[in-house]
Order: structure tokens, then sequence, then C-alpha cells
């Protein structure tokens, strides 16, 4: 669902138009963003095979929705700052979940 409202609100025609070596640039950067994300939702996966505290299991699924959200902003060229920081926020707030959770 995350990916496809960003897919909606994002329109890369003209920022590709204007300046097409920074949108393939930003495009490859993205498609990098997505190889992470799919290793977060695998990780993600297999946690979910075990019993996990709610408020973990929040944690978890808040960040990855809005990594795989912020990664189809950025492949849509559209908020690049606010994706980015979402991106790296939830990832991080995963691992921090990940490293306190016993």
């Amino acid at each position: 669902m995350a990916i496809g409202i960003a897919a909606y609100l994002g329109d890369p025609t003209g920022f590709t138009q204007a300046d097409p070596a920074l949108g393939r640039l930003l495009r490859g950067m993205a498609l990098i963003k997505g190889v992470i994300a799919l290793a977060i939702l695998a990780a993600v996966w297999w946690r979910f095979g075990r019993p996990v505290f709610k408020s973990a299991a929040a944690v978890y699924l808040s960040g990855s929705w809005i990594v795989a959200g912020s990664t189809m902003l950025i492949w849509q060229l559209s908020w690049i700052p606010l994706a980015a920081l979402l991106f790296h926020a939830a990832a991080l707030s995963m691992l921090v979940v990940g490293w306190r959770e016993r």
C-alpha cells in the first residue's frame, strides 16, 4: 500500500527532462535502496517466524512500510530529501529495536 501511494504521488517526468544524468544517478541510488529494502523485508519476514512483542512488531511493520514507500518516492524522483530521511530513520529504528530485543 505504501508503494502504491508513493507511486501515485510521484511524477518523475519534469525531473528527468530537466537533468537526465542526475535522474539516472538518482534512479541508480533508488535501485540500491530497493535491494536494501528487500533485505529488510526478508529479515522482518524471518523475525516474524518467532514470537515478537507487540511494540517491536509495530516498529517492524511501520518501518517496513516506510522503507518501501520511501524507496518508491526516490524512484519517482519526488521529495527525495524527505524520502531519504524517512528511509534511514526507519531502517535505523528497526536496527535499534532488533538490537534491543531479547
